[in-house]
């Protein structure tokens, strides 16, 4: 059975002067990118999250929720005795004034500092990777961080990329304190529904014949019913993944959008290879549908998942400025 899907990640690095170090610490990265590691305990579990580090409580508070892809928040590289930091985040902290502060929740078990080319998933991730979990871990970091890090809380942002984009749409649904989200190249429908649109796609494209397309979205269906017969199974399938992480997306995020009266801003690029363009155009028309007016729906041509464009003087990425323009819209929204 092939299935035509992609994952892609940000991996937006920040290359810091390289120190003698033999072995750094998660301090040593926290330093180098002046951030806070905070930690809860609940019950059996500890929730970390990372926090822009202020010099007053700011009012503002602006999340990130990575995509797809078991990703670590910092690594390091050690060459020649000397250590070089890197962070898989973007620079978009950087273009907040000091009344926003910025955090980051990672996945399940991958909170640690790791060493370039030695990035092992561990066991956590796969038996927590899900979106319940990922909405009760970024939930909880939210309430702590609003209690302990704001003063007089205006703004809480959330902004999510590719399966980032999901959790953020169902995580606006629990935590009421959100004023607004991100929905960042993210599925529209139904996981299974889009990967099987995509072989339809690359059939007319003529890359592959109409029967192979037929044969290959038979065969993501069968994959669908094997997955619900098991939900809750945590062996890792052929995309690195458990049914327990593809069943709990079985409600697509255009319902829980639809459900959401807070500003909502939807990005998309034309060239995603990873989240077909061809979907995202329904957001619109259900939230006409259902009379609501707290949509923004932005698209930007010519860009892949990443909003990266092919130019004539090579790649050039929009990420930084459809940041700012997210951070615009969110005051002319309040």
């Amino acid at each position: 059975m092939k299935a035509i899907f992609t994952c892609f990640f940000i991996f937006s690095t920040a290359f810091c002067p390289a120190q003698k170090n033999n072995r750094p610490t998660m301090n040593d990265a926290l330093e180098k990118y002046d951030f806070l590691q905070q930690q809860m305990v609940q019950q059996n579990d500890t929730i970390t999250y990372f926090l822009k580090h202020t010099q007053n409580k700011p009012s503002n508070l602006v999340i990130f929720i990575q995509g797809t892809d078991a990703n670590p928040i910092f690594s390091y590289r050690l060459k020649e005795g000397k250590t070089k930091f890197f962070r898989w985040f973007s620079d978009d902290y950087k273009d907040l004034d000091s009344t926003y502060t910025y955090a980051i929740i990672p996945k399940p078990g991958m909170e640690g500092l790791y060493e370039d080319g030695h990035i092992t998933v561990p066991k956590k991730y796969y038996e927590k990777n899900y979106l319940d979990y990922r909405v009760h871990q970024i939930n909880s970091s939210i309430n702590h961080i609003i209690k302990n890090h704001l003063e007089n809380p205006k703004k809480v942002i959330v902004y999510g990329h590719s399966e980032g984009a999901a959790i953020g749409a169902a995580l606006a649904t629990v935590n009421k304190q959100i004023t607004h989200l991100g929905f960042w190249s993210g599925n529209v429908l139904h996981n299974f529904y889009e990967f099987s649109l995509f072989n339809r796609i690359e059939s007319l494209k003529g890359n592959i014949s109409d029967n192979e397309a037929h044969q290959n979205i038979m065969g993501i269906l069968a994959w669908y019913k094997s997955v619900i017969k098991n939900p809750d199974a945590t062996e890792i399938d052929h995309f690195g993944f458990t049914n327990k992480r593809w069943s709990s997306y079985e409600k697509a995020p255009i319902d829980y959008l639809t459900q959401l009266n807070i500003p909502i801003y939807a990005l998309f690029g034309t060239e995603d290879e990873s989240t077909p363009i061809e979907t995202a155009y329904l957001l619109p028309v259900k939230f006409i549908e259902n009379r609501k007016d707290n949509l923004t729906f932005e698209v930007c041509v010519n860009c892949d998942h990443s909003y990266q464009q092919k130019t004539t003087e090579g790649q050039k990425s929009n990420w930084n400025d459809e940041f700012l323009k997210f951070i615009a819209w969110t005051t002319k929204t309040e």
